[in-house]
C-alpha cells in the first residue's frame, strides 16, 4: 500500500493548483468592488474555499504525522521512501485514503466555485479578471508540479503544498 503516498501527494498538488483561479478571481473582483451578486458568490466561494483549505491543510498535516509515526525518513526521495516501506496496515491506508479524500473535495469544491463564478461573469460580461486568474494559474500550476517533480525528498514536496495552503488562506482572509 506504499503507492498510496504518492497518490495523496498527486491529489494535494491538484487540488491546489485548482484553488489557485478562485483564489486569484475572488481577490481580483474584490479589489475592483463588483455588483453585489457577484460579490455575494464570491464570498460565499471564499468562506468554503477557506473551509476546505483547513481541511486539506489537517490532512497534509496527518500524512506527515503519520509518515514520522511510521519512522519513515522523510529527507529521502519519494522513490526512496515507497521502496524503504513495507507493505502498509490497513489503518495507513485509511489515513492515505483519507488525505486523499479531502484534496479530492477540495478539487471538486473549486471545480462547482469555477463553473459558478465563471457562469454569472459570463452573464455580467464581465470575465476578464478570470480570464487572467486562469492563465496566471496555469503557469503557477506548471510550476508547482515541476518544483514537486524535482523535489528531492518528501519534506520539500510537503513543505511546497503546505506553503501554497498557506499562501491561498492568507489571500483569503483578506
Amino acid at each position: 500500500m506504499a503507492f498510496g503516498i504518492d497518490d495523496a501527494l498527486a491529489a494535494a498538488a491538484a487540488g491546489i493548483s485548482l484553488t489557485d483561479t478562485v483564489v486569484r478571481t475572488v481577490k481580483a473582483y474584490r479589489k475592483r468592488g463588483i455588483e453585489p451578486d457577484i460579490e455575494g458568490l464570491i464570498e460565499g466561494v471564499r468562506l468554503e474555499t477557506l473551509s476546505r483549505l483547513r481541511e486539506a491543510d489537517r490532512a497534509l498535516r496527518d500524512f506527515e504525522r503519520m509518515l514520522l509515526d511510521k519512522h519513515v525518513d522523510i529527507n529521502k526521495s519519494l522513490l526512496q521512501v515507497i521502496e524503504s516501506t513495507p507493505w502498509w496496515r490497513p489503518d495507513e491506508a485509511y489515513r492515505l485514503k483519507r488525505m486523499r479524500s479531502a484534496f479530492t473535495e477540495l478539487a471538486n469544491a473549486t471545480y462547482n466555485a469555477s463553473d459558478d463564478i465563471a457562469a454569472l461573469l459570463r452573464c455580467r460580461d464581465q470575465t476578464g479578471d478570470m480570464g487572467v486568474a486562469v492563465a496566471q494559474s496555469a503557469r503557477e500550476k506548471h510550476d508547482l508540479q515541476e518544483k514537486l517533480l524535482r523535489a528531492k525528498s518528501v519534506k520539500i514536496e510537503i513543505d511546497l503544498l503546505r506553503s501554497r495552503l498557506d499562501s491561498f488562506k492568507s489571500d483569503l482572509m483578506q
